[in-house]
């Protein structure tokens, strides 16, 4: 018992001196705020014919509440209060609420009856689909991960490239590599903890879902896919929940793939291997 409270005072004057530097260095409060982000898109009447398609949106709800976190749906339709503008460019308005403050009232199904069809279920797209996904547009892939890169640091954020594949350019082509491979890039803010890198280098080998990423400009000289993931992207190593289960297909698919196509997969990485270098 007096071990334990020798440790337990001792303890208490770290903890003590420590309050008191952070104090002093004006660090005594840190506060931690949750977001999370909705896209959405805006409902169109039955009765109307539009000259365009319907502009999309993109809402930040800071600390959003239990019930907007549960019950926020994708594919349903809601009236929502208490938005404020932030941004716009020509296919996305940028807007801003707080959880206490933004009401979001389902609309019943009689009511969506009375206007054009809004929602397109999430699918999963393969490398031999991407010259169909357009240029700067989200899509969701399921692919196996040939190669995570180092971190590169910049004053600003870190970046690190990870390299995918799902098999389905090869298995068309069996004697070509090019465009059978899918570049991405992802960002942290350098401020992170140096041991926290975007991606875990233990992926590899691994069969991944991702989702939200932004498809960029194809690498032309080295003949590979590229897309970037933004803060909106996510990744997945299980496919039961609701964000996920339209990978799960994809997924097994790329991991039947990467299990008979051992000698393939190297010849990948050799590629991966001479994009790096520069060779």
């Amino acid at each position: 018992m007096f071990v334990v409270g020798l440790q337990a005072s001792r303890q208490s004057e770290i903890d003590k001196l420590i309050e008191k530097a952070l104090e002093e260095a004006g660090l005594s409060r840190r506060e931690v705020n949750t977001l999370m982000r909705v896209r959405v898109v805006g409902l169109t009447s039955q009765s109307y014919i539009p000259k365009s398609r319907p502009q999309q949106g993109l809402i930040t709800i800071w600390n959003p509440t239990e019930k907007q976190q549960s019950e926020l749906v994708e594919g349903q339709a809601y009236a929502v209060a208490g938005l404020t503008p932030i941004n716009s460019d020509t296919s996305t308005i940028y807007l801003r609420a707080r959880g206490c403050t933004t009401q979001w009232r389902p609309l019943s199904p009689l009511t969506i009856q009375h206007f054009q069809p809004f929602y397109t279920p999430r699918k999963a797209v393969s490398l031999l689909q991407m010259g169909e996904v357009p240029l700067s547009s989200e899509f969701d892939v399921a692919a196996f991960v040939i190669y995570v890169g180092v971190v590169h640091k910049s004053s600003q954020q870190k970046r690190q490239w990870v390299f995918v594949a799902d098999g389905s350019i090869i298995s068309s082509q069996p004697h070509e590599l090019s465009d059978a491979l899918l570049a991405i890039s992802f960002c942290s803010p350098s401020v992170d903890c140096d041991s926290i890198v975007p991606i875990n280098y233990n992926l590899v080998g691994s069969t991944v879902g991702f989702c939200n990423l932004i498809k960029c400009a194809k690498d032309q000289t080295n003949h590979i896919w590229v897309a970037e993931a933004t803060d909106n992207s996510t990744y997945f190593l299980s496919y039961d929940g609701a964000n996920s289960k339209h990978l799960k297909d994809a997924a097994a698919s790329a991991d039947q793939w990467a299990k008979a196509s051992t000698l393939t997969i190297e010849k990948l990485k050799e590629k991966v291997s001479s994009i790096i270098s520069g060779k």
